[in-house]
């Protein structure tokens, strides 16, 4: 039994007595244990599931050596393109460059001097030795023939093409340092060497074209090998 006191309006009291029966606090009970087990039976229940799986480190690295080497292929890939791309804008601007050079070297070359594209060539008639044909040639306000690409190789292997002259390459200011007559290097490894690259030691130190009607091909010589020289000039635009 409860005793709860009430208080309504002034000066009044009224004691209100409830009755509990015993079986209705027996419920009560019961119900707060049912309620304290079920709690503890969802708690139990949530343990018993399976942690999310996290990854182990193994597979991250592994993801993430993956992904690096997809970007070294892909970084590639676009290297490739793009030097494609390069060499063929490079191949234009060459193009475009000789078409206006050829349109603006319209002066002729003087008399016994042969013109292709902006050059003028002259071959001398006596066989000299290197120092003394390039003398020549600077005589004649020009040098001897610096070879710039294989289609001035070509015009030149056609002029020439069953004597030996002189090229405007040596490599008598440092042995092995071969060098054109306007100061670019001349590389051992190029293919239009004869035997590969110069084979022979100190006493072969000049340039010339050695006699071969189906390709045009150099080698070292002594320079005081008797031959003749080509000159050559820029044409006046």
């Amino acid at each position: 039994m409860t005793e709860v006191r009430t208080t309504r309006g002034e000066g009044e009291e009224r004691i209100v007595d409830i009755l509990v029966s015993p079986e209705s606090h027996r419920d009560q009970q019961q119900d707060s244990v049912g309620t304290e087990e079920s709690s503890k039976s969802l708690g139990t229940g949530r343990s018993l599931l399976p942690d999310a799986v996290s990854p182990t480190k193994c597979q991250i690295w592994a993801v993430m050596l993956l992904l690096g080497r997809l970007s070294v292929v892909i970084l590639i890939g676009l290297a490739v393109q793009h030097k494609n791309d390069m060499d063929q804008v490079l191949l234009t601007l060459k193009n475009l460059t000789e078409q206006r050079d050829a349109l603006l070297c319209q002066e002729d070359c003087p008399n016994t001097w042969d013109k292709f594209r902006c050059k003028c060539y002259r071959i001398s008639t006596e066989w000299l030795s290197w120092n003394e044909s390039r003398e020549f040639c600077v005589s004649q306000g020009a040098d001897l023939l610096v070879v710039d690409n294989k289609e001035e190789m070509d015009f030149i292997s056609k002029a020439t093409l069953y004597h030996d002259f002189c090229l405007g390459a040596t490599d008598e200011a440092g042995e092995g340092m071969w060098r054109w007559v306007d100061g670019t290097v001349l590389p051992l490894d190029d293919p239009s060497w004869s035997r590969g690259g110069p084979v022979g030691g100190e006493d072969q130190n000049c340039l010339v074209r050695v006699s071969d009607p189906n390709q045009f091909k150099w080698a070292d010589e002594s320079c005081e090998e008797q031959n003749r020289g080509v000159c050559e000039q820029n044409v006046q635009k």
